[in-house]
């Protein structure tokens, strides 16, 4: 008999046991374990809401969360159990630093849980849908997961696609019209660990039994007895010696990780302003606001009462309000620009002038900078030469910070920049 445990990824059968990521429930018992990364996010949502970052602490407890899933997971793996993954995108939330004058990048995200292959994914995983239910097809009929396929081609639809060669049909056993791999396996230890597209709407039963179908004569060849946990009272001579020196070694460790995590939040005040070539909403607000206080500006998010902007910038140069908008594969579009025009009238009736309006745009965020196209659309770039405003990119903040960063004590060119950031009107500020 194969036992399935299921995470976030409800079955309705009597047989299978169903958690969460953060739930009780041990996946120890599983030879079959199902994991549904897309929900995963419960793990920080139940503890704080409306939050877009973790505290240190809080972040630690999460973390721990999907720590001890990913030993669970390992210690299966190491016993020639199996564990599928639905593939969906990556989602993350950012841990606070526990020096409070040392903000952190570092981010929990819902692939954390497994116990290898995240990088790998991170650095070729690419958000794309299907179009259709013929948009996926079979690269290799004698892997041991086509019956997956073939019970649910209809029913089967991916939100993510490795971007990588599928050379390996065995290995990349599911493929895109473009030919990019949505599903793979990995041999992990003794087990393995198969990365699926997820079926939609289908009879569980049926799920059940052709995952069984697929797995059965891998599970029956390295079936292996894990140890009971009352192996634990028994003693051999030597072991207690080498308890004695792995606590050692975990004392130093604590001290290493403690030295690791301090330089990491060193660094991480430099590499937070990558950000400004990817992300978006709060975030990109927070780390523009960062990247004009080293240009020299004094610079803000403003709430005041029902108004709220997204930046507010000034120096002696003079002030200016920007709105910020970041597009996934697009170009900045008009809205933006009406709404930088109702807030710089707004900015009129607080303080009796009127500033400078840029409009800051992260376009085509999800590609490389090199292969964007225009930043803005024609429309946009007519509007705000009508109505004098500038027009700014975040990959041209971030390649003005990567030019201070050389020459930190350069405070020509920081001038330089506040000044093309307060004079260009109607047109694209240049800062390099």
């Amino acid at each position: 008999m194969i036992n399935i445990v299921t995470i976030n990824y409800h079955l309705a059968d009597p047989k299978v046991v169903n958690t969460t990521i953060n739930g009780a429930e041990t996946l120890l018992d599983g030879d079959l374990i199902i994991a549904n990364p897309e929900e995963f996010t419960i793990a920080w949502t139940d503890i704080v809401a409306k939050r877009i970052s973790l505290q240190y602490n809080t972040g630690k407890k999460v973390r721990n969360i999907f720590n001890s899933r990913k030993n669970e997971l390992w210690t299966l793996l190491e016993n020639g159990k199996i564990l599928i993954v639905f593939l969906c995108p990556f989602k993350g939330i950012k841990v606070e630093s526990q020096y409070l004058s040392h903000p952190s990048d570092d981010y929990i995200t819902n692939y954390d849980f497994l116990p290898l292959a995240k990088e790998y994914l991170l650095q070729n995983i690419v958000n794309g849908k299907s179009s259709n239910p013929n948009s996926i097809s079979l690269n290799d009929s004698n892997s041991s997961f086509s019956p997956y396929f073939k019970a649910f081609k209809n029913n089967l639809e991916y939100s993510v696609y490795l971007n990588v060669d599928p050379i390996d049909k065995l290995q990349y056993f599911l493929i895109n019209r473009s030919e990019k791999p949505v599903s793979f396996l990995l041999q992990a230890g003794k087990g393995l660990i198969v990365f699926l597209p997820p079926p939609i709407n289908v009879d569980h039963q049926k799920l059940i039994g052709t995952l069984i179908a697929c797995t059965k004569n891998y599970l029956t060849t390295h079936e292996v007895t894990p140890p009971p946990n009352w192996v634990l009272s028994y003693k051999l001579p030597g072991e207690d010696e080498y308890d004695s020196k792995i606590s050692d070694v975990n004392d130093q460790i604590e001290v290493l990780t403690e030295e690791k995590r301090r330089l990491e939040d060193q660094k991480n005040e430099i590499s937070k302003f990558k950000s400004l070539l990817f992300e978006q909403g709060p975030e990109l607000e927070k780390v523009i606001i960062e990247a004009f206080k080293i240009f020299g500006f004094q610079a803000e998010n403003r709430k005041v009462d029902d108004l709220e902007h997204d930046i507010v910038f000034e120096s002696t140069e003079g002030r200016g309000i920007a709105e910020v908008e970041g597009k996934d594969n697009d170009a900045i579009h008009i809205g933006k620009l009406d709404q930088l025009n109702r807030a710089v009238d707004e900015d009129f009736e607080l303080v009796g002038s009127y500033c400078q309006g840029i409009l800051i745009g992260n376009h085509f965020r999800i590609l490389k900078p090199e292969d964007r196209k225009d930043p803005f659309t024609e429309k946009v770039r007519i509007v705000a030469q009508k109505k004098s405003f500038g027009l700014l990119t975040t990959v041209e903040i971030y390649n003005a910070i990567d030019k201070i960063l050389t020459a930190p004590d350069d405070e020509e060119y920081k001038l330089f920049c506040r000044s093309k950031i307060l004079k260009t009107t109607g047109d694209i500020i240049k800062l390099t």
